[in-house]
């Protein structure tokens, strides 16, 4: 290690120096995987001309920290460990700015990343920005509407890393505003659910329902709708079981009434046809028997209006 590296190494753990400071940002705060992302630092000095000699990019937090690259005049540009094989460059570079593109982003590049100038004389001056990657994972988009004589429920969901946003357009106005419900899954993904309540309308109507899935990896919305039919079929629902229960309660009446006088005339008939062909009676009293030819039951004869 020669004399400058020595030096240089030795500035990078100085405070930060008074009358400077460095802010850095990202193009874009949360980039989807296998896009691109530029983060940059712009080093602000009361002095004129600043004298930088080194730029390093450190990584801070995530699946790997530590140093990814370094640019400085005696080495030129260098990337450092799994950045290394990666599609990085320095993307701009002057005295007081240095910018870095990352190229086919993954979940890894998630993470503070922080830069360094160190400055001769004054030493070591750093900023930071944080980095978010989404994963294009959005599944079971769903719109389920459950109706009943009262109400309609309506939920929509939808599953995504990170959380997905769910918005609604409706020709009718909800009882009250939609609420918003989500589960964190083991893997981070999140199920975000929104539902709210329609009350069913007494007069014929289409109820247009629309939700609208959000997601920071889609190249557009999800759209789901749907419509109901809303009409005073709830009620007439209602006439119509009724009636239909009177029905079926009127037809048992009369099937357990018809039953129960043919049980009633067979059990007479059976008597009738025993009295005749036996006597009855106790002891030594005895009935006599009747004529065989005597009928149980009497029957109409049309022709002269009367009994036989």
């Amino acid at each position: 290690m020669n004399l400058l590296d020595l030096c240089l190494l030795c500035s990078l753990s100085w405070n930060l120096t008074a009358g400077s400071q460095v802010l850095c940002s990202a193009d874009k705060s949360t980039a989807p995987v296998g896009g691109s992302v530029t983060m940059q630092c712009r080093l602000n000095l009361n002095s004129a001309k600043p004298d930088v000699l080194q730029v390093t990019w450190s990584k801070q937090s995530g699946e790997f920290a530590g140093t990814i690259a370094t640019s400085s005049r005696s080495h030129g540009q260098r990337f450092l460990g799994p950045y290394s094989q990666r599609e990085v460059r320095f993307s701009e570079e002057t005295q007081d700015l240095s910018a870095i593109t990352i190229s086919s982003v993954t979940p890894g590049d998630r993470g503070c990343f922080q830069c360094i100038f160190n400055v001769y004389p004054l030493g070591a001056s750093m900023g930071s920005v944080c980095l978010d990657i989404t994963e294009t994972r959005i599944s079971d988009p769903k719109l389920d509407v459950n109706s009943s004589a009262e109400y309609h429920v309506i939920s929509c969901s939808a599953t995504g890393k990170p959380a997905p946003t769910i918005t609604w357009n409706l020709t009718e106005t909800p009882k009250k505003n939609p609420q918003n419900y989500s589960i964190i899954h083991p893997d981070q993904t999140v199920t975000v659910i929104s539902n709210f309540t329609l009350a069913t309308l007494r007069r014929m109507e289409r109820i247009n329902i629309t939700c609208f899935v959000h997601h920071s990896a889609l190249g557009s919305d999800i759209v789901l709708s749907k419509a109901i039919e809303d009409s005073d079929n709830h009620s007439f629902g209602k006439e119509n079981t009724f009636t239909t229960n009177v029905a079926v309660l009127v037809i048992v009446v009369i099937i357990v009434t018809i039953s129960l006088v043919f049980i009633i005339v067979h059990q007479r008939w059976k008597m009738c046809k025993y009295n005749q062909n036996n006597g009855i009676g106790t002891g030594n009293h005895q009935v006599k028997e009747k004529p065989k030819d005597q009928k149980c039951f009497r029957t109409f004869n049309p022709r002269n209006h009367t009994l036989v």
